[in-house]
């Protein structure tokens, strides 16, 4: 979407929380210590199966192979800043791009029975990310600072209807700790933690599209 798009949204948001304000129906608070800096976002990635790693650590191609444990899968993508509406905290949407995300993301072997019957899944799958995770935002770059710690959550059944959309819509969540090692942009130097709240679709084949809504909390750390 274009600047003028932008602005009509933003002067539409900030309109009805000043509209909700003046009538005393609410107030601007803000609890965080002040030198915490939020940064509410949402990306928008893409996903492969990139190969699976067996019960002694090695890493082969064959989806067959009844000794894997874990699925290796690259994701990247694009990271934009979200419109969240003033007075219900609902998040409107995301136009203007912030930066990009790539990962190598670690699902464990039972996550390919999500092209079959979710039923007999387990209630929650674990997850996580390599050390590969690269978040560039604001012209800072960040790593994980430990290993995320991830679930998803095929119990809830997909977001979607998949008789409408023909798709599968898995609910994912995970968290982990930042630090910025670029030393450039708006960010240079903090540190933080991440917390992730989406969904994944998987297809046939096991491609998959994520969307991700995720905050981030940053501080300068303590010399």
């Amino acid at each position: 979407m274009n600047k003028n798009i932008y602005c009509l949204f933003l002067s539409a948001t900030l309109a009805l929380f000043a509209t909700t304000a003046s009538a005393g129906k609410a107030v601007l608070v803000n609890p965080n210590p002040e030198p915490l800096t939020i940064e509410n976002t949402m990306s928008d990635v893409d996903g492969y199966v990139g190969g699976f790693v067996d019960s002694n650590g090695n890493i082969n191609g064959d989806i067959t192979n009844p000794d894997n444990q874990t699925i290796l899968y690259p994701i990247a993508g694009l990271v934009y800043a979200t419109i969240t509406n003033g007075v219900s905290g609902e998040t409107i949407g995301a136009i203007r791009q912030r930066g990009t995300v790539s990962a190598t993301a670690e699902f464990s072997i039972s996550f390919l029975g999500l092209i079959g019957d979710w039923s007999v899944l387990p209630a929650t799958m674990p997850w996580t990310m390599q050390d590969d995770f690269r978040l560039n935002i604001g012209g800072s770059v960040f790593r994980l600072e430990e290993e995320l710690t991830g679930r998803a959550f095929p119990h809830l059944g997909p977001v979607e209807d998949p008789a409408v959309t023909g798709t599968l819509a898995l609910r994912m969540a995970g968290c982990a700790g930042l630090r910025e090692i670029s030393g450039t942009g708006d960010y240079a130097g903090k540190v933080g933690t991440l917390c992730l709240n989406g969904t994944f679709t998987f297809d046939e084949a096991f491609n998959g599209k994520g969307a991700s809504n995720c905050t981030i909390a940053l501080h300068d750390p303590l010399q």
